[in-house]
């Protein structure tokens, strides 16, 4: 958290994917993140992606929740696979907005998605068990997210693999269908930019996809450190990525955000992170006067 918040990342929501579903370690992870976001005064929101259920069940139990997440399909059979229902979904919706956590909106879902999705759970067959084609049904899972106006929208773009998104191009050309089709319904739509270690793909890809993406407008991306998930075994983009990127595009984190790094001094007059001895950093000095 604190090697991607010295890089300027984070802004949006800082996640967990936890290697467990089990709720005791999913609160002992909502408690971690809230407390470092409330001791440091973040402006950010917090998120560990566990299954719905789990964390309705922990909002039940006065846990910190900010953002419940979800992945979601664009069919119902897709959806029965994830184990997840609009019902369930709702009823995270209310008992988020109900807790009131947040100070701008009440926009408190995070959903995620992908193509392929359906295709992987054998939930892709439309009227007559015909086969729909992954983009189509990639654009009815954002109609489902808009349904619960999400805070954002999140699609993996290379995560499920070449079985579904065969090399670098058809990553290229899947992460701007999706940026497209997000903006065209008007949800807050975000990428994953990422690719499994089997597709015929490379970083150089995602390097090129990350720089479109931003071009294009892109809401928000993902970033891991060192690029490497190593819960779920893919390579996405990283924070120094996301750092490089804003000096190349002009790009800026949101403006509280940005206020409380020029705050901690980690700006230059441009509005860009500037460089720093890591014994000297701001944060570090921070860190260890709250420890």
């Amino acid at each position: 958290m604190l090697d991607g918040l010295l890089l300027g990342a984070g802004d949006a929501v800082i996640g967990v994917n936890p290697a467990s579903d089990n709720p005791r370690t999913v609160s002992d992870l909502l408690h971690l993140l809230d407390d470092i976001r409330t001791r440091y005064d973040i402006p950010v929101q917090s998120s560990v992606l566990t299954h719905v259920t789990t964390t309705i069940d922990l909002m039940e139990r006065g846990a910190p929740v900010d953002l419940p997440f979800q992945s979601i399909a664009g069919t119902q059979r897709a959806n029965d696979g994830f184990g997840v229902t609009l019902a369930m979904l709702a009823e995270a919706n209310d008992a988020a907005r109900a807790l009131g956590r947040g100070t701008v909106g009440d926009n408190v879902m995070y959903f995620e998605t992908g193509q392929g999705a359906a295709l992987s759970s054998d939930g892709h067959l439309g009227t007559g068990e015909r086969p729909v084609d992954q983009q189509t049904l990639e654009a009815r899972a954002y109609g489902v997210a808009r349904a619960f106006d999400p805070f954002i929208v999140n699609t993996v773009v290379g995560f499920i693999g070449p079985e579904y998104l065969y090399d670098g191009k058809q990553i290229i050309r899947a992460g701007l269908e999706d940026h497209f089709c997000g903006k065209l319904l008007g949800v807050p739509m975000g990428v994953d930019v990422c690719y499994t270690t089997h597709a015929e793909a490379d970083q150089d890809d995602m390097d090129t996809l990350l720089l479109l993406l931003t071009s294009a407008g892109c809401t928000f991306v993902i970033t891991v450190p060192g690029a490497d998930d190593v819960m779920l075994g893919y390579q996405s983009a990283s924070f120094h990525d996301v750092l490089t990127t804003r000096r190349v595009t002009g790009t800026r984190p949101t403006p509280e955000f940005e206020a409380w790094l020029d705050k901690l001094g980690m700006l230059d007059g441009d509005g860009r992170m500037r460089a720093v001895d890591p014994a000297e950093s701001p944060l570090r000095a921070l860190t260890e006067a709250g420890a």
